[in-house]
């Protein structure tokens, strides 16, 4: 994992719980900002990929860093790793980068592994996002007994992002008068990838409550209404360049949970460290 600092952006991922927050436990709201970094793993090299996200954590738990993530593997699509870090603001993200900056022997550890964690990798890309509350739905989840996450993302066509909104906004009332039991966050992404860009992260405590999707999605269209569907489908048809589904799971391997997370369910967050590690 490449730290994601103010300066370069190097990336990284991390997920919906600001720092600030992972000292808590229980539910908690989505945070303002979210860092999402995408590693693309090498065929093969996955279980040496985990050994050194494995360091990297002990490395900042050494460092006594504060800037905690949840990293997640890709159970679809490409090979590739998902870590993500929510702040309160870009003063805080700019805080939390100023404190690592600070501190040299965190710093040169992080970029000794940062090289061994290179070999293992194709690429990174590091996008951020803005919570848009007006477009998400639920209420807030307890991540640390989340085990993974599906993310939507939807791009946009150029000068459709307000036509699209009002697309989302459309579904959002038939998700409420058809009673869709799920809570998701929207994001739209302010740098990082070409825009309009959006991404829409549900969390699951099990793979298993996709499989009352079909049931859910039908009451979902009854709310709707015939005229309903056609004009949402319209709005979708007019303004979607692409949309793209990936399924995740949760990996304590690759994640820095804060006290809040590991509290929530410590049998699966405490990772025990390899024998002979530092």
């Amino acid at each position: 994992m490449f730290h994601a600092t103010f300066k370069s952006l190097l990336p990284k991922l991390a997920f919906l719980l600001a720092p600030a927050l992972l000292a808590q436990s229980g539910p908690m709201p989505p945070p303002p900002l979210m860092l999402f970094v995408r590693e693309e793993v090498k065929p093969g090299h996955g279980a040496g990929h985990a050994a050194t996200e494995s360091a990297w954590t002990r490395a900042l738990v050494k460092g006594k860093s504060k800037d905690n993530y949840l990293g997640m593997s890709a159970l679809t699509g490409p090979s590739e790793a998902w870590f993500i870090m929510g702040y309160a603001s870009y003063a805080d993200w700019e805080s939390k980068q100023n404190e690592f900056d600070k501190n040299e022997a965190l710093k040169a550890e992080v970029d000794k592994i940062a090289l061994q964690d290179g070999d293992h990798l194709s690429g990174t890309r590091t996008m951020l996002g803005a919570l848009r509350k007006d477009l998400s739905y639920g209420p807030p989840v307890e991540i640390g007994k989340m085990r993974y996450m599906r993310i939507r993302t939807f791009r946009v066509k150029q000068g459709q992002g307000k036509a699209f909104e009002e697309g989302v906004k459309m579904a959002l009332a038939g998700y409420g008068k058809s009673g869709y039991q799920a809570s998701f966050a929207f994001y739209e992404i302010a740098a990082g990838t070409g825009s309009p860009t959006y991404l829409v992260l549900r969390p699951l405590k099990s793979l298993g409550e996709l499989d009352g999707m079909a049931a859910a999605d039908k009451a979902f269209q009854e709310a709707l209404g015939e005229e309903g569907q056609k004009a949402m489908q319209k709005v979708f048809t007019d303004t979607v360049n692409v949309v793209e589904n990936q399924l995740f799971a949760f990996s304590p391997k690759l994640s820095f949970p804060g006290p809040g997370m590991i509290a929530s369910d410590p049998g699966f967050w405490t990772v025990k460290p390899p024998k002979g590690a530092k």
